[in-house]
């Protein structure tokens, strides 16, 4: 693999069955994603976009295929292994459409989630949070809890906890569905600004045609095929 590529899929394929029905929505999926870059997919409700991102993170088995996340190669059909899932906490950040907040924690603490779970929770990242924060336009909601923010705030907050650990990738799955245009633009261009900064390389599961066009490759998941546009 080119050492500037930093995440790399090979004949990406999966088959979900129903009964004796099948519904091949991955048929040999492949991409690479230079380090720095972004990579935008867009494709109808269902064709598969999620489940591809899923792969990519390792969170879902494929029927065939091969991921290469930096220099880790790894086999797409089988489990992740500890070491593997380990790796991903630094490797990959990943952004949901319905932003996943635990609703009892403040703001500051969703943030530093990862870190406490991991036990390295410390000043340097509380810091980072803080920071990630104030980047995201929210630093003051550091002790809001989730319920009390808007859409738009919440995401925000998903972002940073995404990149509290500088990630080399960040997945994100349709970012701005749940909100409204104006706003969807915000955190958008909060996004890709952030990504730049950080040097995180970027993959973008959107509906929106001029998102998708923000990012430097553009493709389309459509009958099981990733084609560039």
């Amino acid at each position: 693999m080119n050492n500037s590529i930093i995440l790399q899929a090979n004949d990406i394929s999966k088959t979900f069955r129903f009964g004796k029905q099948e519904l091949a929505v991955l048929k040999s999926i492949n991409l690479s994603l230079p380090m720095g870059s972004s990579l935008s997919i867009r494709g109808e409700s269902g064709c598969g976009k999620t489940t591809l991102l899923n792969i990519l993170a390792r969170i879902e088995n494929a029927d065939a295929g091969t991921l290469l996340w930096g220099q880790r190669s790894m086999d797409c059909e089988r489990k992740a292994r500890p070491d593997e899932v380990a790796h991903r906490a630094n490797f990959l950040g990943v952004v949901y459409q319905a932003y996943y907040l635990v609703p009892e924690l403040s703001v500051l603490e969703n943030v530093t989630l990862s870190a406490r779970i991991s036990g390295s929770l410390d000043r340097s990242f509380v810091e980072r949070a803080h920071d990630l924060l104030k980047k995201m336009g929210v630093a003051d909601k550091a002790d809001q809890i989730p319920g009390k923010l808007s859409g738009g705030e919440r995401q925000r907050v998903a972002i940073a906890r995404a990149l509290l650990n500088q990630p080399k990738v960040l997945l994100a799955d349709e970012p701005t569905g749940n909100l409204d245009e104006r706003t969807g633009e915000d955190v958008m261009s909060l996004l890709l600004n952030a990504c730049s900064e950080e040097g995180a390389s970027l993959i973008l599961v959107t509906h929106n045609q001029a998102f998708a066009r923000a990012t430097n490759q553009q493709s389309v998941l459509t009958e099981g095929k990733l084609n560039e546009v």
